[in-house]
């Protein structure tokens, strides 16, 4: 997604911009975190990359934590799938989100000064969002600075935020404490700046780019915690990352040498009672070097090699993952053949993970924890036949590869923020993917159509469910079979290995032609679908998305674009063992842009959007805080950008 599509479609967080893409949802942890889910899988397995590079922020260990990626600044996003994700890791099973800022210039500037100012104002939560990206430089120098700032308050619901119902079924109990029409602890303030510059000598360019941002977001009410006072949980985030990129452009069969580094500094503190109850810390360094190669016009490739190094930990009461270390070094390839109306693509990476976690505290006693070390081989294989211009077929073969990720290894002790107590496994084993996709794709002057159908068949795949009927009582700080208030119980998870099969479809129909009145028009129909089952246990996957199904009317006249789109989300009646099902709903949104010249180097554009049109009371079934925190209700936005 870039320019006008990206506009209509940006949202505070980058799962709720991409949530409309097909096979792509959005999990939510409360409206200060949103989180792309892609064919049923999220977390570790989908990789949010900023620029190219990981994040290496703590989204990927647990739902509550926000990504460090923003979509404020956003030149472009990516959804990334087949060989092409084999650059970023192999455990990007699911694929990875790529949110390109530009924060590094890869070209000289092409006047003095030029930049883009916008604001916009929404009505639910009176949210403001502020941002400024300003261009200049002269001769070999390029410089780049950019800023953001975002502030809401509590979420308008159109229900209540607790389903009583849903917990009573789930915990045996019901939670005293509701509140309707309002999410409170919901409310969230981010903001951010970056200074980049580069430097071009001849076909090379040498840049660098400091970036720092800072997140607070509250995590709604749930039990243990009451509405609004002192004993509420929130997350204080702070970022500081530094990358660098060093880059030569060839002729003849090399075409391009890369270098690209990232240096990130990542904390947050979990704020509970209003006293900080843990700090999370990450500091990694990331190094990529690759060489883009081609042999005539048919035959193109990139080899690379790539480094990781990570020291992570959580310190203070919920101390549940220990400190640890983790390097990880992989080498790379990725190819790329055309002959006459075939397209080939294969991809290859060989990865080797390190971990080596630090003592933990059992009791009055030390315990020594093992070290790992893991072998992840990956390779996927892509054919691609255009039949006519029009009508394109094609098939995805992977074989994949995945890590444990330190969280479900080392975790054991209470997590506030997501109201559990989290039990890690020290036996668990490499995740393996075998991938199957058929694709059909048709584009013409009128018509557009695209069929996707998969089936992901996972042996060991890592899950966290939750355990029937144990409870962690925070007051006497032990486990216990019953829980006797559920404002001060936590439910027990763990993390376990099964064989897996994940299968669904993604689809879509428009039609378009051209109106005196309107334009360009265009009507699409499109659904989407994941089922999974654990095979060994023959249970379904937990917090999986529903089928979507719906419709979209848009146009684009002269200066003015215009989109309606209509969505139905499903029951979800199988939402894995130990989960409570979600009942369906229909969601409204609109957006209507104008752009306006004002000059000629200046360009106005005012917009209009309205999300959740309907007020629908809305549960997503990919959240773990479904049942306490539901989607926001309707909102409508305006704003404004200049660009200069």
């Amino acid at each position: 997604m870039r320019g006008n599509a990206l506009r209509d479609r940006r949202g505070s967080t980058v799962g709720e911009t991409v949530g409309d893409e097909a096979g792509v949802h959005n999990t939510t942890f409360g409206a200060g975190v949103g989180l792309p889910v892609i064919r049923g899988l999220s977390g570790t397995r989908v990789k949010v990359l900023s620029n190219g590079g990981a994040t290496h922020d703590a989204s990927t260990f647990s739902p509550d934590h926000a990504s460090t990626a923003d979509a404020t600044l956003a030149e472009s996003i990516r959804v990334l799938r087949g060989p092409a994700i084999l650059r970023y890791g192999g455990g990007a099973l699911g694929g990875a989100i790529d949110v390109d800022d530009g924060r590094i210039p890869l070209r000289p500037p092409s006047r003095p000064v030029s930049g883009t100012a916008s604001s916009s104002y929404g009505s639910n939560g009176r949210e403001r969002v502020n941002a400024l990206k300003l261009d200049t430089g002269g001769g070999p120098v390029a410089l780049r600075a950019s800023g953001f700032a975002r502030d809401r308050s509590d979420s308008h619901i159109a229900g209540c935020a607790v389903d009583d119902a849903a917990v009573f079924q789930q915990f045996g109990q019901i939670n005293t404490r509701n509140s309707c029409g309002r999410l409170y602890n919901s409310d969230a303030r981010s903001a951010g700046g970056t200074l980049g510059g580069t430097v071009f000598i001849g076909d090379a360019l040498f840049g660098a780019a400091v970036n720092n941002s800072s997140n607070n977001y509250g995590i709604p009410p749930a039990p243990g915690h009451s509405h609004g006072g002192d004993d509420r949980t929130r997350i204080d985030m702070d970022n500081r990352r530094v990358d660098t990129r060093a880059e030569w452009l060839g002729e003849g069969w090399l075409q391009t040498l890369r270098y690209t580094g990232a240096h990130i500094e990542y904390r947050h503190d979990e704020i509970d009672d209003g006293t900080i109850a843990t700090t999370f810390r990450n500091k990694a360094i990331e190094q990529r070097l690759e060489a883009e190669h081609a042999l005539g016009e048919n035959f193109a490739g990139t080899v690379g090699v790539h480094h990781v190094q990570r020291r992570f930990s959580a310190v203070g009461l919920e101390s549940f993952i220990p400190r640890t270390e983790l390097r990880s070094s992989a080498v790379y390839v990725t190819q790329r053949m055309n002959w006459r109306s075939l397209t080939l693509e294969a991809g290859a990476r060989a990865e080797l993970t390190r971990m080596q976690a630090g003592e933990r505290e059992l009791a009055t006693t030390v315990v020594d924890l093992p070290d790992r070390k893991f072998n992840a081989n990956s390779r996927t294989l892509a054919a691609y036949w255009r039949m006519t211009p029009s009508l394109r077929i094609g098939t995805v073969l992977s074989h994949a590869q995945r890590a444990p990720e330190i969280h479900e290894l080392y975790s054991l002790g209470p997590h506030l923020a997501t109201r559990t107590y989290d039990v890690g496994n020290l036996d668990l084993g490499s995740e393996t993917l075998h991938g199957r996709e058929w694709l059909i794709e048709y584009d013409d002057s009128t018509w557009r159509a695209r069929i996707n159908l998969f089936v992901n068949r996972f042996d060991d795949f890592i899950y966290q469910r939750t355990v029937p009927n144990f409870f962690y009582d925070t007051d006497e700080e032990r486990i216990r079979p019953a829980c006797v208030r559920l404002e001060e119980c936590l439910p027990v998870t763990n993390f376990s290995q099964s064989d897996a099969r994940l299968h669904g479809f993604e689809a879509e129909i428009a039609r378009g032609w051209d109106s005196q009145g309107w334009g360009r028009v265009e009507l699409s129909l499109f659904a989407d679908e994941v089922k999974g089952r654990l095979t060994r246990l023959r249970e379904d996957v937990p917090r999986l998305p529903p089928l979507r199904f719906g419709s979209e009317l848009s146009f684009r006249h002269e200066s003015w674009t215009g989109r309606l789109r209509l969505t139905r989300y499903a029951d979800q009646d199988r939402p894995g063992t130990g989960e409570t099902t979600t009942d369906g709903y229909t969601r409204l949104d609109a957006n209507l842009s104008h752009r306006r010249a004002l000059g000629e180097q200046r360009m106005l554009t005012l917009s209009l959007r309205a999300r959740n049109l309907l007020d629908a009371d809305a549960r997503n079934a990919t959240s773990l805080l479904r049942n306490f925190s539901p989607e926001p209700g309707r909102s409508i936005e305006v704003a404004a950008s200049l660009e200069f």
